[in-house]
Order: C-alpha cells, then structure tokens, then sequence
C-alpha cells in the first residue's frame, strides 16, 4: 500500500502521540509518503526520527488562505491559515490520509482516495467565546479561521472520503450538526498505554514543592486557565490548610510567566490580581520531555483539567493509568473518556470556580484515600493498545481504497 499523509499544521503534545501510535505499527509493506512544509515539515523530521517506520518526508509548498485586519494605518495578516492542497499530491498514492484535517481544503475529486481524522471542532464549537478572547488582529482571524474551518468540515461531510474521530461524542456532534449523513464517521478511541512504557527522568532540578496538583496544557483560552485560577486563589484565602500550588506544564505556558504576548499578558495580570505568586504558587515548567512529564505526573498529588471542551483528553487518562487522583470537567467527553476505563473522578462544571475550589480542597485534604481509590482503579485499568489504533486505521485505509475502486473517480 502506498500511503500518502498530509499535514500542514503538526499539532504538538497529543497529535505527536497519535502519529507516532498509528505510525510505528504499520506494517512493512506500507510506503509512507509525508507531504508538508515550513515549520510543520520541520516538526516532521523530528518526528521522523523517532518513528520506527519508514516515512518518506516531501516539501510540498502550497497556496494558503490568510485574513487581513486594518490596525492603525496598516493592514496586517492575522495567524490562521487555510491549506490549499493539491490533486498532483494523489497522484501515485492508494490513500491520502490527513492526521489533522482541520482547515486543509481538499480537491473535491479526490474525496473518494482520502481519509480524514477530526479531534475536534474547538475552534467552531467555541468560536465567539475564543474570539472575544483575543487581540483585534488575533479576533479576526479567529473568526476568519471558525467560518472556514465551518465550511470545509460541512464539505468534508458531504463527500465520499472517510472520516474518523476519537469520541462518540465527536461523531454525534457532526452528525447533528452537518446531517443527515449518508456515512457515520467512524470512532476509534485514542491510547494511553505509552505512558507504561515511558522511563521516568529525573526532576530534581525542577525544585517542585513536596505537594502540588498539575494542569498539563497550552494556555489556549478553551483551556480555561482563568476558572483555576480564581479557584486556586479562593482555597488560598478560605483554606491555607488544603492549598498546594499549581505546577503548569505545556506549550506557549512560560509566556504566562513573561506576559510575551496578549494571552500570557492578560494570564499574568490576572494572577496579581488575584494575589498568587509566580514561582510560589503557580509554578511554570513549560514543554517536558516524555520522561520528566512522567515524573512530575507520578509526583502530583492530584491532576487538575478545567477544559471547557476537548477531542479526546489525553492528560486525565494518562494520570488514572498511573493512579493520581483526577479532578475534572464534568462535560460530555470526559465522561466518556474517563467512565469507559472507571477512573474515579472529582467532577465539576468548568465555568463555577466555587466547584473546581471544592475540588481542588479534596485534592489537598482527602489525598491519602484519593490515591488509594486510584491506584485501585489503575490496577484493572485496560486500554486499546497504539497497535489495535494502528490495525483499525490500516483497515480504513484499505477499506477507503476499495470503495474508492468501485467509484473509479467519477467526482464525489
């Protein structure tokens, strides 16, 4: 099988996780053929480098879609970009796989010789809310990016290519959203059972507190920093005796630290106002490496994971395979996610800082029978193996290629 894969994006955390996952338990005879460019072509050598598959890395430069916005007396593009691809990129291939099909605009007459992977639709879902929390320029191109991301998902939709997500909940919202669909997409769950595999490293240069309760994550406003920290500051008021610090781990969070740019600006305003010390009770560690994540996980008293919406969600999971205590969004695919292994969980709703506080309390008083409970769970805890994900994308592949035979190309 010749496989082509297309990504102009390469998300990291997460999405490195599931390529390399699909990836490393390809069979031989699949010829992988990566098609990128620029900083996501950069991001896929590295990661070519840690696979265990062959994969033949092409630079394809292509047309891209941006918006432009007048501040002052410029006119500046924003960030988002639409990918155009084009058909020359089938050529020679079986199937074009897009690992992240979000804002790539795909030749209609090749639907047919193409599977897609949604992980979720954040930037839609949650369109005005993220928009409202951005720049003028950064607006715009939010708006710019949800109206477009809308679009191509509805025309992906509508078309004879395969499309695959992480959670039921993912397939139910596109099928109310942009139905009645003729195809279901198809669910395969993501796993975590890399995190058994990986050493931990050392950290004591990390000079972590004795306790402390993690949020791994970017500072994306979805991610919803913001209710955290207003309930980090309410337990420091009314419970000095269950507070422990919160230790940051993820990308673009050290520019909470620096305030470098209008998200991390507005984050760090908001811890002075709220009286909570960098360094002292929020502490800032940034992208870790597999190993010193595993580390400071295992370390954690508690995991902690506010998110207003997610594709999947990874960091909860990972914590329960490995028996730390999980306090989490109580929304519809978290529960999947978490109920479907029995991770016990401290449930609250995102957006009420009093219940994430509750939480939080618990974390820091309830520790010992928390972690007892977990590592119960984690005992019993059985997850699909990168394997069986990889066994299902391969057939999608190989079913796409047959019906994609049957059509011989006759527009989708």
């Amino acid at each position: 099988m010749k496989l082509g894969v297309v990504d102009y994006q390469f998300a990291r955390g997460g999405a490195e996780r599931f390529l390399l996952g699909v990836f490393d338990n390809l069979p031989p005879d699949v010829e992988v053929t990566l098609f990128s460019s620029g900083n996501a072509l950069a991001g896929y050598h590295e990661l070519a480098t840690q696979s265990r598959h062959d994969i033949a890395l092409v630079d394809k430069p292509l047309l891209m879609h941006q918006s432009a916005a007048v501040a002052g007396d410029e006119a500046v593009l924003s960030g988002p970009q639409i990918y155009d691809v084009p058909a020359e990129i089938w050529d020679g291939q079986d199937v074009v796989w897009f690992p992240w099909v979000n804002r790539h605009l795909i030749p209609r007459q090749c639907f047919p010789r193409t599977v897609a992977t949604i992980h979720d639709l954040i930037v839609v879902e949650l369109g005005e809310y993220m928009a409202e929390k951005r720049e003028a320029v950064g607006r715009v191109g939010h708006f710019f990016s949800m109206a477009m991301e809308d679009m191509l998902v509805r025309r992906l939709m509508g078309s004879l290519a395969k499309v695959m997500v992480d959670a039921e909940r993912t397939r139910d919202h596109l099928a109310k959203t942009y139905g009645p669909l003729s195809r279901l997409p198809e669910v395969v769950p993501l796993s975590t059972e890399h995190m058994r595999e990986i050493q931990p490293a050392p950290i004591d240069d990390l000079g972590l507190p004795e306790r402390f309760v993690l949020y791994p994550a970017n500072y994306s406003s979805h991610k919803n920093h913001e209710s955290l920290f207003v309930a980090l500051a309410k337990v420091k008021e009314s419970r000095p005796d269950a507070f422990m610090p919160l230790v940051l781990t993820g990308g673009s969070t050290p520019n909470i630290a620096s305030g470098a740019d209008y998200r991390g600006g507005y984050l760090k305003a908001l811890l002075g106002h709220l009286k909570l010390e960098i360094g002292r009770d929020v502490i800032i560690l940034g992208v870790l490496d597999d190993g010193r994540f595993r580390s400071v996980l295992s370390r954690a008293a508690g995991l902690v994971f506010p998110t207003l919406l997610e594709g999947f969600g990874f960091p909860p999971l990972e914590a329960g395979l490995l028996g730390i205590p999980v306090a989490c969004s109580d929304i519809p695919v978290m529960r999947e996610s978490l109920e479907r292994h029995d991770v016990p969980t401290l449930w609250f709703r995102p957006g009420m800082p009093d219940e994430i506080a509750a939480a939080l309390v618990r974390l820091g008083t309830e520790g010992e029978s928390l972690r007892a409970a977990a590592a119960k769970a984690a005992a019993a805890f059985h997850d699909l193996t990168w394997a069986e994900v990889s066994a299902q994308y391969l057939q999608a592949f190989r079913d796409q290629i047959m019906m994609a035979s049957m059509y011989d190309g006759r527009g989708s």
